[in-house]
């Protein structure tokens, strides 16, 4: 049986993010190998695993650490993943501006709270790193945010209040 998981703006390649919040890393090396090994540690070849937006930084060529991660990867895409859609179809088996999933919508950017008022009953997103929304229905699932390792659907799924059965 295959898992679901969930995990949001690994920036690989991205040097400056060093500097905004990613401070315990010595280099970018050592950020991207962490993040790797995190990820291989939980999630297996046949699971799914949904990436919440900006994946790498700088140069398509930081796209290829993609091919060391394990699982079935689909893309909801970031502001910051701006290479041709060829680029990251190498890498990931489908992508995404936005997608429903069970009763809420998966985004990079949190959508407006109006939205999640009829239509949708949570949103999992990224974009925000180490901040938050001060509203439940709102699940950063930034990598600073799940100690930089993809988070399975069965434990997000108890932080969104009323998921139920979804």
């Amino acid at each position: 049986m295959s898992n679901i998981f969930f995990i949001g703006d690994t920036h690989f390649g991205h040097n400056n993010i060093l500097k905004h919040c990613r401070g315990q890393f010595d280099d970018i090396e050592a950020h991207n190998e962490h993040l790797v090994e995190r990820w291989n540690s939980v999630v297996k070849p046949n699971d799914v695993v949904w990436h919440l937006g900006d994946v790498a930084l700088w140069k398509a060529e930081s796209l290829t650490i993609m091919d060391r991660l394990k699982g079935q990867k689909k893309l909801v895409m970031g502001n910051h993943d701006t290479y041709g859609t060829d680029a990251f179809l190498q890498h990931f088996d489908k992508l995404f501006g936005a997608i429903g999933f069970r009763g809420g919508i998966m985004t990079h950017i949190p959508v407006h709270s109006t939205h999640l008022e009829h239509r949708w009953k949570f949103n999992i997103h990224g974009h925000m790193h180490d901040h938050n929304i001060d509203d439940d229905r709102y699940i950063n699932v930034s990598c600073e945010q799940i100690n930089f390792t993809p988070i399975e659907w069965e434990e997000l799924k108890k932080r969104i209040p009323d998921a139920g059965e979804a």
